[in-house]
């Protein structure tokens, strides 16, 4: 039995029980019943549609309990005792226990009720919430979230955070506009906290690392979301206290996914450089940084670090910091990407040039869309600096055999025909892979360079000795027809395909399907 949207118990209606427990059992059954509960002498337990408890305990003899959640006061047993029992008391835990709350608590109700009693109220909690920096803010969720126990499915679990903190945020809070952007950013970073906390100490990884790679998403759509919103003048403490916390989180991020760099970054791209004051906010936050990379050595903490060096178009420092933390070793490719996008906007074209040769080795390997990206700003790059083209081939070069699909997009881009005829030679490609149109312009520029090509592939279709083949050869003859023409060499045309005719003269069904190319007479 698990906790749901719509519960046998809700959180008024176990303060109901407690209260219940506290106000008409001892102590003495109460420990009893605690010790009935842990031996599990509770062997069965429903609730009925009228919100009835019907249960079994055993022990020197079995009887039953009814626990009426309606009326606690009308409850009963069948011990001699019939009410306020031990029995009854082992009940209710179970049922607690079944439900996701402490069983704990009813042991201890008296006690429990005096503490919660000294708790600020939710409502007086929530007025409070303006006045609390962001810290206060992770306390207050961490206490509206205390009775949800993780579980194997972390999709639920983060339902069930969810679920209680909109029910904890259900009364007016006087909010400013941009505190309640803030607010709902740390509400995404809070429940991003309790997941990566269950994913460092739980055995299901797969799941758990499906939920957070989803919940990262869902920041990253929310800082883009509320960019055009952002106003440095009317949140500048919240910034900070912001910035304070995806440091924190920086420093204490484990392993190479770089997750909270990821975050940290984001915020600073759509939120902060946009903004006049952001050079200023790139000074403070280097400061705060050196006294923490002082303190820690995190890998994530120096690529921030980096990022923000690259903010004040220091490159040289910003590599040196990524050297000197081990960062280099085993970044992944995407980590990369963020730094090679800032130097692009900013346009420092030498810049960039340089970290896109340091970093080729990490974009080695099949296309994904991180090696797109890359490449894509190496050709922006040679766009602005046309003596790095050397340096973009020989990168290249060493990422063969994945990077064919790049060299043969940028020969063909260049107009480079000759290279991107033999290239498509050399890959066994015949006319037939690409769309008329591609091979257009090269009929028009530099006809005699598709005679191989052609050639080779007529030869081809010939050797398959099929009708169909034959009709693919048919096809190819007659485009080949219009290149000897548009050079002007209908003698060559008219060599060629004699000795063709000569070399073929058998293959019957070749003729008819000439003859039917009006290819023969």
């Amino acid at each position: 039995m698990t906790k749901s949207a719509n519960p046998p118990l809700n959180d008024e209606q176990w303060s109901q029980l407690l209260k219940y427990a506290a106000d008409s059992f001892n102590e003495v059954t109460l420990s009893r019943g605690f010790q009935y509960f842990k031996q599990q002498y509770v062997t069965s337990l429903y609730i009925t549609e009228n919100r009835a408890v019907q249960a079994k305990v055993t022990g020197s003899e079995d009887y039953k309990v009814t626990l009426l959640l309606e009326q606690l006061r009308s409850s009963s047993c069948t011990c001699p005792v019939h009410t306020y029992c031990k029995h009854q008391a082992a009940v209710m835990m179970e049922l607690a226990n079944r439900l996701g709350y402490p069983a704990t608590q009813i042991v201890n109700a008296k006690q429990h009720l005096l503490r919660a009693a000294a708790i600020p109220s939710a409502e007086s909690l929530l007025k409070e919430l303006p006045h609390m920096n962001v810290y206060g803010w992770h306390e207050f969720m961490n206490q509206a979230t205390s009775l949800v126990r993780p579980g194997y499915d972390q999709g639920m679990y983060i339902e069930a955070l969810r679920y209680q903190l909109s029910n904890h945020m259900k009364g007016p809070t006087p909010f400013t506009a941009m505190d309640l952007i803030y607010f709902e950013l740390h509400q995404h970073l809070f429940i991003l906290r309790k997941v990566s906390e269950l994913s460092a100490q739980g055995s299901s990884a797969h799941i758990i690392s499906h939920a957070t790679y989803r919940l990262y998403d869902e920041v990253h759509a929310l800082l883009h979301q509320k960019a055009t919103l952002f106003n440095f003048t009317l949140s500048a403490e919240r910034l900070k206290q912001t910035l304070s916390y995806l440091r924190q989180q920086i420093a204490e991020e484990k392993g190479h996914k770089y997750l909270e760099y990821g975050l940290y970054t984001a915020m600073w791209n759509y939120w902060i450089a946009p903004q006049p004051e952001a050079d200023y906010w790139v000074s403070q936050e280097l400061n705060a940084m050196e006294q923490q990379t002082a303190d820690i050595g995190s890998s994530s903490l120096a690529a921030a670090k980096a990022f923000l060096y690259l903010h004040q178009a220091k490159s040289s420092e910003a590599w040196a910091a990524l050297e000197a933390s081990g960062t280099l070793a085993k970044a992944p490719a995407s980590l990369f990407l963020p730094f090679l996008k800032l130097l692009s906007s900013s346009g420092e074209w030498g810049a960039l040039v340089d970290w896109l040769k340091r970093t080729a080795s990490h974009f080695y390997g099949p296309m994904t869309k991180e090696r797109v990206a890359y490449m894509g700003y190496w050709k922006e790059a040679v766009e602005h600096v046309p003596e790095a083209e050397e340096l973009l081939w020989n990168v290249l070069e060493g990422m063969l055999p994945h990077s064919t699909p790049v060299i043969e997009d940028m020969l063909y881009e260049r107009q480079n025909w000759k290279a991107w005829v033999e290239m498509q030679i050399l890959l066994e490609r015949d006319p037939f892979y690409h769309r008329v149109s591609v091979l257009q312009p090269i009929e028009k520029e530099a006809p005699e360079l598709l005679l191989p090509y052609y050639h080779q592939a007529i030869e081809h279709y010939v050797s398959l000795k099929n009708r169909q083949d034959y009709k693919a050869a048919v096809k190819l003859l007659k485009r080949l027809v219009k290149v000897y023409k548009k050079m002007k060499q209908n003698e060559r045309w008219d060599s060629f395909f004699s000795r063709f005719m000569e070399r073929n003269s058998r293959l019957r069904a070749l003729h008819e399907e000439l003859k039917k190319g009006k290819l023969l007479e």
